[in-house]
């Protein structure tokens, strides 16, 4: 699956600490605050990026020195937390092949 993130949720830091804050227009589907560390602050930058899941894969390679396999585990749990919350938006196959 691929996921985008919400029009409206911004990354930005507070002491030090990366926030996604949702914006008044994103508000209706994201209701929270969510602090990142730094290498998911990394991730939420690349998505939505037409090469974002090699960039992302080469900074987890590069950052965590973990076996592809896990890197992939914890992405794609990362991910569907941020969806679950309301942060990203899945997309299915046909709408990221038919650009709609």
């Amino acid at each position: 699956m691929k996921y985008q993130p919400r029009p409206g949720v911004v990354l930005t830091k507070i002491c030090d600490m990366n926030v996604l804050i949702p914006s008044r227009a994103a508000y209706g589907d994201c209701r929270t605050i969510k602090r990142l560390p730094a290498l998911w602050a990394i991730t939420w930058e690349q998505l939505g990026r037409e090469d974002a899941e090699e960039r992302i894969m080469t900074v987890h390679r590069i950052l965590t020195r973990k076996p592809d396999e896990e890197i992939r585990a914890s992405l794609d749990a990362f991910l569907r937390d941020l969806a679950s919350k309301g942060f990203l938006i899945e997309q299915n196959e046909k709408e990221t092949e038919g650009g709609a």
